[in-house]
């Protein structure tokens, strides 16, 4: 995965489903580290609880926490390449992905402590803009895609957009970038039973519709159960 990926949607419009496709992939791969921030009390992630780096981070202070310890993994790797002389991460460097997962933004990003709220949005937007050549890929998700809940410069760094079924023209915009839905990419127009239906932004080709695997908790229990055997010792 060489993008960073931002999920948008109402609620109910499959920001669950949506996210576990990409993740359970993925996490197959066992050379993927992960630090997982769930701002729903560790609802949505906890199913991959045992493959999580310090596991599954609630609390803004653990969740910035996380942040910090992945921009320090980033900055070996940095440190790495300037000693190699080379410009981009690699596998035969001994380092996989290091993935950085955010579920329910608004919880971190509209957090009541002024000062907590701007050391969190300074590891996302660290990682966010220094984190490809490190490989290091960040994947944020929210049911508030508002320009309060992503500021424009963290929003701007995600070079992949997913927008599910939006409240609004402005909420679809939001996700994907002013001007689409003008131009007939709106995700407000999606069904209400259209869980896990949205616009894909990526690359240059412009939004495409698609859907979400739907993987059910027996599913995603099973898979998780798998990426933490693979990371077993000795496997």
């Amino acid at each position: 995965m060489s993008v960073h990926l931002l999920i948008g949607g109402a609620p109910e419009a499959g920001k669950s489903v949506a996210l576990h496709s990409v993740l359970a992939g993925l996490l197959l791969d066992p050379g993927t580290d992960v630090v997982m921030i769930d701002g729903k009390a560790g609802v949505e992630l906890a199913v991959w609880e045992k493959v999580a780096h310090g596991g599954i981070r609630c609390e803004i202070d653990s969740a910035t926490a996380g942040l910090e310890w992945a921009c320090k993994r980033m900055d070996e790797r940095y440190a790495l390449l300037s000693a190699s002389g080379l410009r981009k991460i690699t596998r035969g460097m001994g380092h996989g992905p290091l993935l950085v997962v955010v579920d329910e933004l608004a919880a971190f990003t509209l957090h009541p402590d002024k000062k907590k709220r701007a050391a969190f949005l300074e590891g996302l937007h660290d990682l966010g803009a220094r984190g490809r050549a490190a490989a290091v890929r960040v994947i944020a998700a929210t049911q508030k895609p508002g320009s309060e809940v992503i500021p424009t410069y963290i929003r701007d760094l995600f070079d992949t957009r997913w927008a599910l079924r939006c409240s609004t023209r402005d909420a679809s915009d939001t996700v994907l970038g002013a001007g689409w839905a003008a131009r007939g990419v709106d995700a407000s127009t999606i069904g209400l039973g259209a869980a896990g239906v949205g616009y894909l932004l990526a690359g240059s080709a412009g939004p495409t519709k698609i859907k979400g695997f739907y993987l059910s908790d027996a599913d995603l229990a099973r898979l998780a159960a798998y990426a933490a055997e693979l990371r077993r010792p000795g496997y």
